[in-house]
C-alpha cells in the first residue's frame, strides 16, 4: 500500500535522486548481511513462519516512523529498515505459500498470485483516497495498521512442516549449476525492475502529470492487470518449459521498461502496462518455480533468498546511486533505456547458459 508513496516522500523531502538510488544501495547492504543468515536460521530451525511475522513487524515500523517524522535521519533509518524487510518478506512468503502447494500436491501457485497482485491492487487504490484525506502521514499510519493485520494472518501457514525433511548422511550434493545461471541473470533483472520501479511513480508525476493523489490509482492499474495473466500461467507452465518462460518473460520485461521511457502521454503507458500485465508473471512465476524445482528441500529457502533478494542487493549497492545520477542529469528516457539493457542481458545469460540447467533435477518440468 505504501510502497509507491516511498521515494516520492523523499522528493518532497528534497531527497535528490542519486541520494535515493545511494539509500537503495545501503539497503542492499544491510539486506546482503541480514537476509541469507536469517534466512538460513529458518531453513535449519524449519522457523519460516516466524522468520516472516518478525520481517513483517519491522515493516510495520518502518512506516510508522514515516508517518511521524520529517526529520531527515530518522526518515533514512526507516526507509533502510523498510528496504530491508519489504523484499525478503515477499520473497519468503512466496516460498511458503509454494511450499505449502507442493506439499498438499496442488498446482495453483499462479491463481493464488493472481490475488496477491489483486490486493495490491486494491490496497493501492485506497491509498490514493487515505492520501487525498490525510496525505503521507494518514497513508504511512494506514500501511502500518495493514502490516500488523498482515502478522496475524501469517499464522495461516504451519509452524513448522509436519513432514521433516531428514538430514543427510551421504556426501554432499554439488549445487545444481542452473543455480548460478539463475543467480547471474537474476543480477542483471533486478538491475533492471528494483531501479526502474524505483523512479516510476517519480517519473508519472515529474515528467506525465500524475498528481500523487493519482499515483495510487496507478500503481493500482500496475497490479490489477496482472491479475488475470497470473491466474492463467498455471495452465501454461506445465505446457512450457520453465527456461523458455522465464526467457520470454524478461523479454517482456525489457521492453516494456524501454518504452516506459519513451511513451510520451498517460493513454499510451497504460496500453504498455497491460503487456507488462503479460510478462512480469512469466517472469516472476517461472523464477521461483525454477528455483525450486533445482534445490533440495533443506536449502530451498536459502536458494530463493539468494536469487530473488541477494543477486537484486547486489545489483542495487553497485548500480543504485549510478542510475539515480543518470535519472537527476540524463533524463528518464536514457535511465530507462539502461534499466532495459541491464534486463536484455539477463536474457541472454540463460540463453548462453540454457544447457547448464539439470534437467534429471528438474523432473521434467523445466
Amino acid at each position: 500500500m505504501v510502497y509507491p508513496y516511498v521515494n516520492l516522500y523523499l522528493t518532497e523531502l528534497e531527497f535528490s535522486g542519486t541520494l535515493i538510488g545511494t539509500l537503495a544501495a545501503a539497503g542492499a547492504i544491510l539486506t546482503l548481511v541480514l537476509t541469507p543468515l536469517l534466512n538460513q536460521i529458518a531453513d535449519r530451525l524449519m522457523l519460516h513462519r516466524r522468520l516472516l511475522m518478525l520481517y513483517l513487524g519491522g515493516f510495520a515500523l518502518s512506516s510508522l516512523l514515516l508517518a511521524t517524522t520529517r526529520n531527515h535521519l530518522l526518515v533514512i533509518l526507516a526507509v533502510l529498515l523498510f528496504k530491508v524487510t519489504v523484499s525478503p518478506s515477499m520473497m519468503l512468503g512466496a516460498q511458503l505459500t509454494l511450499s505449502q502447494l507442493i506439499r498438499t500436491g496442488r498446482t495453483i501457485f499462479g491463481q493464488l498470485r493472481s490475488f496477491s497482485a489483486l490486493g495490491f491492487a486494491v490496497a493501492s487504490a485506497m491509498a490514493g483516497g487515505v492520501f487525498a484525506l490525510g496525505g503521507y502521514s494518514m497513508t504511512f499510519t494506514v500501511g502500518a495498521i495493514f502490516s500488523l493485520v498482515s502478522i496475524q494472518l501469517a499464522t495461516i501457514f504451519p509452524a513448522k512442516p509436519k513432514e521433516k525433511v531428514k538430514p543427510d548422511t551421504g556426501p554432499k550434493q554439488p549445487r545444481n549449476r542452473g543455480i548460478y545461471v539463475l543467480a547471474a541473470s537474476q543480477f542483471f533483472v533486478a538491475m533492471c525492475s528494483h531501479n526502474a520501479f524505483a523512479f516510476l511513480f517519480i517519473h508519472l508525476s515529474q515528467n506525465l502529470g500524475v498528481r500523487i493523489a493519482d499515483v495510487g490509482i496507478w500503481a493500482a492499474l500496475l497490479a490489477l492487470v496482472e491479475f488475470p495473466f497470473y491466474f492463467l500461467t498455471d495452465a501454461l507452465l506445465p505446457r512450457v518449459r520453465l527456461r523458455i518462460t522465464y526467457i520470454f518473460g524478461i523479454a517482456g520485461v525489457a521492453l516494456t521498461t524501454l518504452g516506459i521511457g519513451m511513451v510520451p502521454n498517460l493513454p499510451l503507458l497504460a496500453l504498455l502496462l497491460v503487456f507488462r500485465g503479460l510478462s512480469w508473471p512469466a517472469y516472476q512465476l517461472s523464477s521461483y518455480r525454477l528455483m525450486n524445482a533445482i534445490s533440495h528441500p533443506r536449502n530451498v529457502a536459502t536458494n530463493q533468498a539468494i536469487v530473488q533478494v541477494t543477486m537484486p542487493g547486489i545489483a542495487l549497492l553497485l548500480t543504485g546511486s549510478l542510475y539515480g545520477w543518470v535519472y537527476d542529469h540524463m533524463g528518464a528516457g536514457v535511465f530507462y533505456a539502461l534499466c532495459a539493457l541491464a534486463a536484455a542481458l539477463g536474457a541472454c545469460i540463460v540463453i548462453a547458459g540454457f544447457r547448464l540447467f539439470d534437467t534429471r533435477q528438474l523432473h521434467d518440468s523445466a
